[in-house]
């Protein structure tokens, strides 16, 4: 399949690189993280990112979120976002799921959820760092499943993490460390505790093995989650359960009021979409 040509921001990126390549005493560009950790062991927000691109999304009615695009963590997610963004890709579509206290979504030219595409026409690879989490503000790829990247993403709204104790995170690398086969059996073990005959269960196209294949489809998560990630986490919240499943790439420095108010508006009940047309005027590129 013929691949677009590149964005600007990525041209000047590869040839930086080739002539680093040609050249001795080349440095290794910065390594960005969405906290830092002071001398005492503390951790709080980063408040400089160099020179990385910020998206500048403008959303009617509703004001501007500016958000830092992690180039060399996730290359693919940001070179993705950036040639959709100077194409005009998103101008026009629509946040088309909301739920408050959790995340808003768009990035769909369908606007309810079923299509976008990369910019290569098919899905793209996930990228997975242990420099990027779903913390409150992180920007991510919405998918399907492992792989499966296209157009769409979303902000992490949610923003107590009060609950995430030791206990929460330990259980949820747990979780994640057990294998496809392990969760198809406790899951067809339960359908059969709550009384669903295995004959039922086979109507329905239920059996251990289509569990299997369905997990098997699925990223695994995140499996170790250290103690300052966990610290920021409990300080800003976010969406830990979602790391290692969604690939984070970018982070909002400017207008999370903008996200905490689309995220409080009136949403279907069934399907998260807003009852009032959120739209995104424009995502622009600042580098």
């Amino acid at each position: 399949m013929k691949r677009v040509k590149l964005g600007k921001r990525m041209a000047a990126l590869l040839l930086a690189a080739g002539i680093c390549a040609a050249l001795t005493g080349c440095g290794k560009k910065p390594e960005y993280r969405q906290f830092a950790v002071g001398s005492d062991g503390t951790v709080s927000a980063t408040t400089d990112y160099g020179d990385l691109p910020v998206a500048v999304i403008e959303v009617e009615d509703f004001g501007t979120i500016k958000a830092v695009l992690f180039e060399e963590d996730a290359p693919k997610a940001v070179e993705n976002f950036i040639t959709h963004a100077e194409e005009g890709y998103y101008d026009g579509l629509t946040f088309h799921r909301v739920i408050d206290d959790f995340m808003i979504q768009g990035g769909d030219p369908n606007g309810d959820g079923t299509g976008g595409e990369s910019i290569w026409g098919e899905s793209f690879e996930d990228e997975f760092t242990d420099n990027l989490y779903n913390f409150r503000g992180a920007l991510s790829m919405a998918n399907s499943g492992k792989d499966t990247n296209g157009s769409q993403f979303f902000i992490v709204q949610q923003d107590d993490g009060s609950s995430y104790n030791d206990a929460y995170f330990d259980e949820i690398e747990e979780e994640n460390k057990m294998s496809s086969s392990k969760k198809a059996s406790r899951d067809y073990e339960q359908y059969l505790n709550l009384g669903y005959p295995e004959e039922t269960l086979e109507s329905y196209g239920i059996t251990k093995s289509s569990l299997k294949e369905s997990y098997d489809q699925q990223n695994k998560g995140q499996t170790d989650f250290s103690d300052e990630v966990r610290e920021y986490y409990q300080q800003v919240g976010g969406t830990p359960w979602l790391d290692g499943k969604h690939t984070v790439f970018g982070q909002v420095i400017e207008g999370m009021e903008v996200v905490d108010a689309i995220a409080g508006i009136a949403v279907d009940s069934e399907t998260s979409a807003p009852k009032e047309t959120v739209t995104i005027t424009s995502v622009t590129i600042e580098y």
